[in-house]
């Protein structure tokens, strides 16, 4: 009797089943490790951007401080208090941190605000919190390595801060930084004069980047070290082979900010895809107990046996299906993990960018404020008129950051609504320059016009488009350097539509940043050096509304020469004038 044909089936179907389990098991977990490395990088890029916001945070504080000597001709030592306990650090006396004021004595004759002060000496006056110290600050410019940042912090105007060496701070020792901030006496023209003193902190860096660590930190897993050149100042976790590293501005000083660069597997990286094995095993045994029986059947019934093979076709058919399916799915889990990394990616540059928008005023009103509430300065002062209307410049502000988040939100929302009706484009570009001319007399900057009466009326949302022309011209008066002049442009184009420009001649845009100029939140970096103001949303809701009257926006520029944007709608937007009938009359008076 010959023997059943499935007998040959059976080495095969263990073998396929075999290949086909461990072939989906390993898509299984080639996949669970991409998701781990993709956290990981989340959780590395999150660590760094947080650690260079505590950084910015922190020294930011000691220029709000200098803000009290620039307002003050004298700052009293309970002023000094009042201000530095605005420091959540230094209010709750922590062991890491110090801030001292010490003023300038034994000045030289005709020594000049920005010389070299080898014959004056620093003594520390104030100190918060009190009795805090590392017992070698009864003169600053005692010790070389202190007056050498010392006079660079002059030199620069800015902040400088010491390489970093063994402190004793509030009994703690470790290795610590000195944060030096001159304080000068301003002339009659608002330029710096004569050296006062300097704003010193003392930063124990243990305490500085647990304290961040502590609040910050979300992954467990992660290791870092922080060097100053080759000098390691501090130490966290256990660091692996794999490295990744990164730059860390510190007071002008450059770090190098490692991180372990390494993924660990995630629990689920192991019992996972054995699961997924064991269960195309457990498949694949089916499939064989199938065949067997299949077999025995053979010898009693010969008529099954074409059943018993359909079925087999039909059960790897189904496994085939089955294995298309778990590749769609693994397909779509790759494409949602992408999607939430960028999404997460988007919310951490967020909230880096809005709380350091947000805490400088709120510092500002939260100080001033206290200052007026307590009567710090007597009843009668009148610098708590100067302190009122820097709260009401720092809440106005801070509305105008809420209210282009609120116009933000309700476009990617849809819910601005055009309400159309006829405009000239010469009316609303002239009602937009009378509500720049204040700012542009500010920098002398000149606003003309041209081209702009030969365009026809268009059918616009007024308020949407007023709007837009406010940012373009607002940026363009920002950009333009003082003594400069703005051109806005109008024309024809040659398919029936009008094409709106405004002209500036100053900073300009590198040509790799083109692209990302309509990117909510970005800034333009050489305005960004000079000025804090604004949040970057200006473009970005311009170029919505702009398209949502069917139009175009670009933008040109070279750097150091200037940025033309240019705003384009179509003909249908245009309300061309209805042609007028005339009526002539033959010589038989009949008219024709």
């Amino acid at each position: 009797m010959r023997q059943a044909p499935h007998r040959f089936w059976r080495p095969v179907t263990l073998a396929l089943g075999f290949v086909i389990s461990a072939a989906i098991a390993g898509v299984v977990h080639d996949m669970l490790q991409q998701e781990s490395a993709a956290q990981h990088e989340i959780a590395r890029q999150s660590l760094a951007a947080g650690l260079e916001s505590h950084v910015e945070r922190e020294l930011g504080f000691f220029r709000f401080l200098r803000g009290l000597y620039d307002s003050s001709e004298s700052v009293s030592e309970t002023e000094f208090q009042r201000f530095a306990r605005i420091e959540t650090a230094v209010r709750d006396r922590a062991w890491w941190i110090s801030i001292a004021w010490a003023p300038r004595t034994r000045i030289a004759p005709n020594v000049s605000a920005r010389s070299a002060f080898s014959n004056d000496a620093f003594p520390v006056t104030y100190l918060e919190p009190a009795g805090s110290g590392d017992g070698k600050l009864a003169d600053l410019a005692a010790d070389p390595a202190d007056r050498a940042v010392m006079q660079q912090a002059v030199e620069t105007l800015q902040l400088a801060v010491t390489p970093p060496r063994m402190m004793t701070l509030n009994g703690h020792s470790g290795m610590a930084v000195r944060a030096f901030t001159p304080v000068f006496r301003s002339d009659q023209s608002g330029a710096p004069g004569r050296l006062q003193g300097f704003l010193v902190g003392t930063i124990m860096l243990d305490g500085f980047f647990n304290d961040f660590l502590d609040g910050g930190l979300t992954d467990a897993n992660l290791a870092l070290r922080i060097y100053d050149g080759k000098v390691a100042v501090f130490s966290s976790g256990k660091m692996r082979e794999t490295v990744v590293a990164s730059k860390l501005m510190l007071g002008g000083r450059e770090w190098r900010l490692e991180v372990d660069g390494s993924v660990q597997p995630i629990e689920t990286a192991f019992w996972l895809p054995a699961l997924v094995f064991a269960t195309g095993i457990a498949l694949t045994a089916l499939i064989y107990l199938r065949l067997l029986r299949a077999d025995t059947e053979y010898r009693r019934i010969a008529t099954e046996v074409g059943h018993a093979t359909a079925e087999l076709a039909s059960a790897n058919h189904r496994l085939a299906e089955r294995s298309t399916t778990l590749q769609q799915v693994a397909d779509d889990l790759r494409r949602t993990s992408q999607e939430a990394q960028f999404a997460n990616a988007a919310k951490t540059v967020f909230l880096a960018n809005m709380s350091h928008e947000l805490r400088t005023p709120l510092n500002a009103i939260i100080g001033f404020s206290e200052m007026i509430a307590s009567r710090a300065l007597g009843n009668d002062s009148p610098r708590y008129v100067e302190y009122a209307n820097d709260i009401r410049s720092s809440g106005r502000y801070l509305l105008s950051i809420i209210e282009d988040l609120l116009d933000m939100s309700r476009i990617e929302l849809g819910q601005v609504q055009l309400k159309e009706e006829p405009a000239s484009i010469a009316g609303l570009v002239a009602d937009v320059v009378k509500f720049v001319t204040l700012r542009a007399r500010e920098k002398n900057v000149t606003i003309r016009e041209q081209g702009l009466d030969s365009l026809p009326r268009v059918k616009v949302d007024p308020k949407a488009m007023r709007q837009c022309l406010i940012n373009l011209l607002t940026n363009a008066v920002k950009f333009s350097s003082n003594g400069g002049a703005i051109e806005i442009l109008g024309a024809i184009e040659p398919g029936g539509g009008i094409a709106l420009s405004v002209v500036d001649h100053g900073l300009g845009i590198k040509a790799e940043d083109l692209k990302r100029v309509f990117e909510p939140f970005w800034q333009n970096e050489a305005y960004r050096r000079q000025t804090k103001e604004g949040i970057g949303l200006g473009l970005a809701i311009t170029k919505r509304l702009v398209e949502a009257h069917d139009g175009t926006i670009g933008v040109s520029s070279r750097e150091g020469e200037g940025t033309t944007v240019t705003v384009r709608l179509p003909a249908q937007r245009l309300i061309r004038p209805k042609p007028q009938l005339t009526i002539v009359a033959d010589q038989s008076g009949t008219a024709a």
